[in-house]
This record gives C-alpha cells, sequence and structure tokens, in this order.
C-alpha cells in the first residue's frame, strides 16, 4: 500500500552552503518515512534548475558525477561527488572524523539522497535534517548554483 505523504515543506538547497550542511527541517521527529525529491518548479510554480555546478564548467544533477577521482576527502564515501546527501541529527558545520573510519560522523546518519529518496527515521535518528553536495569540505567555495527540494513525511 503507498503511504499517504503529507507535504512537509519545499526548500532551496544551496550549492555553496556555509557552512557546509544546508539545514531543511529543525527537528524530524523518529517513527517516519521521510521522502526527498528534487522538483523542477518552486513554491511559485516556476521554472528552476535541476543541476548545480561542483566546479566552473561541470554541471551535474543531484544524482552526481561518476568519475574516476578517489572518493577520499568527500563528505560521505556513501555517493558519488557532487550528488545531493543527507543527515539526521549534528550540526550544519560536521565533518567527517577521518580518525573513526567506521563510523565518521559517530552516531549522526548520513546517506545518498541523489533524486529521490526514500528513508525510515527510527527513533534514534530524530533530529535535525541537512542537506549538502557532497564533496569535499575545502572545495565548497568553488560550487554554484542551487536545488529545490521537496520534503516529505508519513507518520508509520
Amino acid at each position: 500500500m503507498e503511504p499517504s505523504w503529507q507535504k512537509v515543506k519545499l526548500v532551496k538547497i544551496e550549492a555553496t552552503a556555509s557552512p557546509l550542511w544546508n539545514l531543511a527541517i529543525d527537528y524530524v521527529p523518529g517513527s517516519r518515512l521521510l521522502r526527498i525529491t528534487m522538483v523542477d518548479k518552486d513554491e511559485n510554480k516556476a521554472n528552476v534548475a535541476t543541476t548545480w555546478s561542483p566546479v566552473s564548467g561541470t554541471n551535474c544533477g543531484p544524482d552526481g558525477l561518476t568519475t574516476s577521482a578517489t572518493k577520499s576527502g568527500l563528505l560521505t564515501g556513501g555517493a558519488l561527488y557532487g550528488a545531493l546527501i543527507g543527515k539526521l541529527g549534528g550540526s550544519s558545520a560536521d565533518v567527517p572524523d577521518a580518525s573513526s573510519p567506521l563510523a565518521p560522523y559517530g552516531t549522526k546518519r548520513v546517506f545518498a539522497v541523489g533524486s529521490h529518496c526514500v528513508i525510515s527515521v527510527a527513533n534514534a535518528d530524530a533530529g535535525p535534517l541537512f542537506l549538502a553536495m557532497n564533496d569535499a569540505p575545502s572545495a565548497f567555495a568553488q560550487h554554484s548554483g542551487a536545488l529545490h527540494i521537496l520534503l516529505e513525511e508519513y507518520a508509520t
């Protein structure tokens, strides 16, 4: 049976976020499904960009780019370079802890979003939702563009 999705909000996610992570929702309670979808229209039904740029002259969509570049240094190795990624919990300034390769974000949940994602939010995962482009923190100044993201929930 298809869940009965409830719109939470439509957000604009800047590629040049400062700090690194864009706050999308102040608090996502546990025991629900969260659907995150890139859209091509803003709240006024005007067309919006569906690509952003990790570096000048290179555009990509929220699913990222397949490159031969190493994934070391990216916010998460669990998504392609340039992809839209999410994080439940923590703060807008979180970076991976290289000294803890098995849990680089500790108890925070980091995941690939891409153009469409549905995740189950357990009680232990409750917290703020952050979104960002997957890249090395030192490269964020080179980013440009923004994506519009629809956030929906279904209480389980």
